[in-house]
């Protein structure tokens, strides 16, 4: 049976009013005008109950409320309805301070490895107010599990994932993460461990130009004009995965440019958004094929593991 390799890369990557309401009590009489203390009316006023259409000061129900009033079109003082602003990932940007992303050393074992996040971009690693963490998916036949186990030796922590008999065409992960500017980096290094039946994996980087607008608010998000089929990450194919430790080392020079629309996207380390990597299952030529080298092709079921750890730029 002749076997052909197919590896595919993929990122995603992410978040975010309310108005309370109140009516009034009533102390005293109605008239067509009412003195200070009324509350019902199409004015409101303070202290009073029932009025008529002109009320007095301080009352709580009416189209126009006072001092520390709850109801109406407009609020005063006391007032909660906030505003929440959209933005492109990129319009706030955190110039990297220091090459480490993610070593994973801050962990406690308190929280799930997708419930993980840290902050980089400061002085030293773990500090800064940018933030980053792992994610996973699967391809549909199976749910890979996410998990933070032993590291690269000496380090205690580094991110896993594994799918156990994966059938349609393998599974990917990355790390989420705040808009940076690494470009007065030369690449990204990482050490990393695994097995597939390809023995092969890819690894993507993501930057604004590369990711699509929100899907429900276009204010926010990336900035690619095309569809999914055409915004693509800066991609290096073909990644070696064995089962020993070792560490991988890109140059931007490394990857395949990304695509924006029908624009290419050289990548420089400026605007990253997210990195991501994909394993691929390995694909078999179908038997009802009757042996045409053109297809179609199936995925050969099988398990699959990457170990990531000690994420950082290259100076």
């Amino acid at each position: 049976m002749k076997t052909r390799l197919i590896s595919r890369g993929s990122l995603l990557a992410l978040l975010l009013a309310t108005v309370a309401g109140g009516t009034a009590a009533c102390s005293s009489t109605s008239n067509s005008t009412s003195g200070s203390g009324g509350s019902t009316g199409s004015n409101t006023g303070k202290g009073g109950a029932t009025g008529g259409p002109t009320i007095g000061v301080g009352g709580t129900t009416g189209s126009t409320t006072g001092l520390g009033g709850t109801t109406g079109p407009i609020t005063g003082a006391g007032g909660t309805t906030t505003t929440t602003v959209v933005q492109k990932l990129c319009a706030t940007k955190t110039t990297l301070g220091n090459p480490v992303l993610l070593n994973f050393e801050n962990y406690d074992g308190t929280v799930t490895a997708d419930r993980y996040g840290t902050a980089f971009g400061g002085a030293t690693p773990g500090t800064g107010t940018a933030y980053t963490g792992p994610y996973s998916f699967g391809d549909g036949s199976v749910t890979p599990v996410l998990a933070l186990l032993a590291g690269h030796p000496p380090s205690q922590w580094a991110v896993s994932e594994t799918a156990t008999r994966a059938t349609a065409w393998g599974m990917g992960g990355g790390f989420w993460m705040s808009c940076a500017n690494a470009s007065a980096f030369k690449g990204i290094s990482f050490w990393v461990r695994g097995s597939s039946p390809t023995g092969v994996f890819s690894f993507n980087v993501n930057t604004e130009s590369t990711i699509m607008p929100d899907a429900t608010n276009a204010a926010g998000g990336g900035t690619c004009p095309g569809t999914t089929a055409t915004c693509i990450p800066a991609t290096r194919l073909n990644i070696p995965l064995t089962a020993d430790w070792t560490q991988v080392q890109l140059m931007w020079a490394d990857f395949t440019p990304g695509m924006s629309g029908t624009t290419v996207v050289t990548l420089n380390g400026d605007n990253i958004t997210g990195l991501g990597w994909s394993v691929p299952l390995m694909f078999a030529l179908d038997p009802s094929s009757g042996g045409d080298a053109a297809g179609p092709y199936t995925a050969v079921a099988g398990d699959l593991v990457i170990n990531i750890d000690d994420v950082s730029f290259i100076p």
